[in-house]
This record gives C-alpha cells, sequence and structure tokens, in this order.
C-alpha cells in the first residue's frame, strides 16, 4: 500500500499549536502592566465623585464640590473646608500617591442646578466654567497622562 509522506499529520499539528499558545500566553503575561489598568480605574473613580458632587447639588439644592491639593482630593458642601465622606470611602480624603498618580490642584463646585463653577462665593460672586476658561485635569504616573474636562453650563464630564 502507498502511503502520502508529503505533508504533517494531525498529531503534529496539534503539538505545534498547543506548543505555540503556551509561548504566546507567557509572552503576553510578561508584558502586561498593570499599573496603568490601575491609574485608568483611578481616573475613573475620580470622574464619577466629580459626577456624585453635582448629583448632590441638583439633588439638595446646595453648592456641593470637590477640591484638590497636593494629590489629595475631598468631597465638599458649602465650603470647601466642610469635608463629607464620599460613599464607599474610609475617610473624607482620598490620596492618588497610594497609586503613584498626582495631578494639579483644581476646584469645581456645583450649584443647584448642576453648573459648574472654579470658584463660588455667592450667586453673585462666583467664576463659572466657560469655553474661555475651561476646567481641564490631568492625572498622571509620571508616563501616563490621562486628561478630561468639566464642560461649561452642563457640568458633563468628558
Amino acid at each position: 500500500m502507498d502511503r502520502n509522506n508529503h505533508g504533517f499529520t494531525f498529531i503534529e499539528i496539534i503539538v505545534v499549536l498547543v506548543l505555540m499558545s503556551i509561548i504566546a500566553a507567557g509572552v503576553l503575561i510578561r508584558s502586561i502592566n498593570t499599573d496603568e489598568i490601575d491609574l485608568m480605574a483611578q481616573v475613573a473613580k475620580i470622574r464619577n465623585h466629580i459626577r456624585y458632587a453635582q448629583a448632590m447639588a441638583m439633588k439638595r439644592s446646595e453648592i456641593w464640590g470637590i477640591q484638590c491639593t497636593a494629590g489629595d482630593y475631598w468631597l465638599f458642601k458649602d465650603s470647601t473646608s466642610n469635608r463629607v465622606q464620599l460613599p464607599g470611602e474610609v475617610a473624607d480624603t482620598i490620596s492618588l500617591a497610594e497609586f503613584a498618580a498626582g495631578t494639579g490642584d483644581f476646584s469645581v463646585y456645583f450649584d443647584k442646578l448642576g453648573r459648574p463653577y472654579t470658584a463660588y462665593t455667592d450667586e453673585t460672586s462666583n467664576t463659572p466654567v466657560s469655553a474661555g476658561d475651561p476646567l481641564t485635569i490631568t492625572i498622571s504616573d509620571g508616563s501616563n497622562p490621562f486628561i478630561f474636562s468639566v464642560t461649561p453650563e452642563t457640568g458633563l464630564i468628558q
């Protein structure tokens, strides 16, 4: 009986595919860096905290906001010195240092309609976020900057 010896057997192909899968998995595991993923999660958390401040301002018809100074930020009601603990947090101040991240100092206030301000004393003495004076927040771990902004008038965070 003549056998055709011009190709690979099914078992040989399977063995090669399994070996290639093992090598690819090893390379992939070594190339994943969780630092960037952790930083992205922290950025999303800060964005959600800003949204929470806006929601509380509209719900309670009060001034609420987020203040960030020297890598620490906190939720406040009425004034930056009146700190309020954010839901799910163990302290009223959240530090970015544990994520090896930093940001510039910023303050964002929201009025009862959810409009954003960079400074707010009362209804007549305030500095609204505007197209000419946008509020842009950068969070970085030194190599990966993440930038988002608070939209004038609506407070949408993009």
